[in-house]
């Protein structure tokens, strides 16, 4: 249930069969509030995969393996630093990292830290009241971390909980129009898909349009205020 890492192939095939639920009924997704800190956007983003399946190696946008999800989540929230910027792609290899910078501990998870299981067969995210999302071999699922079958090994420590969001205010109310959400993406700083992102931005989200701009592959991006956040959002993924 990892993400493909380094030399780790072999070893990945005999855990699957252990990292099962037991007895949860499944979990659907469910309105989130506009979060403010970065625990609650990773949280928004992961709980937004609810029931897309688990592929070995994948990590997103439409199947993922365990680290998958936690690579896209992160990812996507703009904290991709937080778990080692791509270099630790599997469960193990997190677990081995955080534990190596004095992170790693059997107690007190906050919201947005990482769940290891199995010493390192199997991760998650944290999402608060001994509640856990990740991909089981029958998908992404929120489930109590005791729910999993694998041993409970440590929570992972990432600081997410108290990381307020970075935001840019809006300075003028001035719009042009309004666009739907059509398929989940970020509101980002600049009109580039590298360009750092503000805030995730799920489907059916409403945001209004100040101006809009094509970029040098003739795609169109706009220039949006949302819940007193302002930035650019691609065209092609709103109506």
């Amino acid at each position: 249930m990892h993400s493909q890492s380094l030399g780790a192939r072999a070893f990945i095939p005999a855990l699957l069969a252990g990292i099962v639920l037991i007895g949860l009924a499944p979990a659907t997704p469910a309105a989130a509030a506009e979060p403010t800190t970065e625990a609650q956007q990773i949280i928004q983003i992961a709980k937004a995969q609810i029931g897309d399946p688990w592929v070995y190696g994948a990590t997103g946008p439409s199947s993922f393996d365990c680290s998958g999800l936690v690579i896209y989540s992160f990812k996507a929230a703009g904290d991709y630093a937080a778990i080692g910027s791509g270099t630790y792609r599997s469960a193990r290899a997190q677990y081995d990292w955080f534990r190596g910078r004095g992170l790693a501990s059997r107690t007190n998870p906050k919201p947005g830290d990482l769940v290891v299981w199995g010493s390192g067969s199997h991760i998650g995210i944290y999402i608060g009241s001994g509640m856990a999302i990740s991909t089981l071999t029958s998908g992404v699922k929120v489930h109590a971390v005791t729910a999993v079958t694998a041993t409970f090994t440590a929570y992972l420590h990432t600081g997410m909980s108290t990381k307020l969001i970075s935001t840019t205010t809006a300075t003028t109310t001035a719009t042009i129009g309004t666009r739907v959400i059509s398929q989940a993406t970020n509101l980002r700083i600049g009109h580039s898909t590298l360009a750092t992102a503000i805030a995730y931005l799920p489907a059916g989200r409403t945001v209004a349009v100040i101006r809009s701009w094509k970029d040098a592959n003739a795609r169109t991006w706009y220039y949006v205020q949302t819940g007193g956040r302002i930035g650019w959002v691609a065209g092609w993924r709103t109506r």
